[in-house]
């Protein structure tokens, strides 16, 4: 199964990628949001594979009309469930395709964390057995699959196919386990390092297993 940009949708995720690189703020990323889920899933993706807590927030507050404040971490996403269930059916699906987006993002960066840490060691394909490379080949395989099941439910959600609200739980559930896999993944390959309070996987571990649990169906 394949999934091809269009040249609008590539466009726009080299515009975000540009924000990001630039130093992105709330206000600048707000102006690439669309109405469409598919674009917005777009966005928030490629912005939470630098900042999975400014993804969050820049797709949450998108939903709530929450003006720009300050990044929170994404522990703190646990106490907007209650704020999100007032607003309906509808934005709670629209609010797990935030949820999905942004644990792609987080996938990619543990993936990415993992890829640099083992070309460090000196890890070659094939069978090395300084560190088990082959995890994050398959969290690579698994985070390329949920992309596809996510950008099909938003694509599904913009069209209101029937079928579209099953499909974005799906997608949620399934980029957030995704994520968790490549968390774990990751840390199997840098060892004890990778548990260091602050430190980016510990952060991603943390984000993912957060994801996992809000707006669950």
């Amino acid at each position: 199964m394949t999934f091809d940009l269009t040249p609008e949708q590539q466009s726009l995720v080299d515009r975000v990628r540009a924000a990001v690189a630039a130093g992105p703020t709330l206000k600048s990323l707000q102006a690439l949001l669309q109405r469409e889920a598919l674009p917005t899933t777009l966005v928030l993706e490629e912005v939470s594979v630098v900042d999975a807590g400014l993804g969050a927030q820049l797709g949450f507050g998108a939903l709530a009309g929450a003006a720009p404040g300050p990044v929170l971490a994404l522990p703190g996403l646990l106490g907007s469930e209650e704020a999100l269930a007032a607003l309906g059916d509808g934005h709670l699906d629209r609010a797990r395709l935030v949820v999905a987006a942004v644990a792609l993002g987080v996938g990619r960066a543990a993936i990415a964390h993992a890829v640099a840490a083992m070309k460090a060691m000196g890890v070659r394909p094939g069978p090395d057995e300084k560190a088990p490379h082959w995890v994050i080949a398959d969290s690579a395989t698994e985070i390329e699959a949920a992309r596809m099941v996510t950008y099909r439910a938003a694509q599904a959600f913009d069209h209101n196919e029937s079928d579209a609200a099953v499909l974005v739980r799906r997608a949620k559930a399934f980029a957030a386990n995704a994520a968790e896999h490549a968390a774990d993944a990751a840390i199997r390959i840098e060892g004890p390092g990778g548990y260091v309070r602050g430190g980016v996987l510990e952060r991603l571990t943390r984000d993912a297993r957060t994801l996992a649990v809000i707006l669950a169906p």
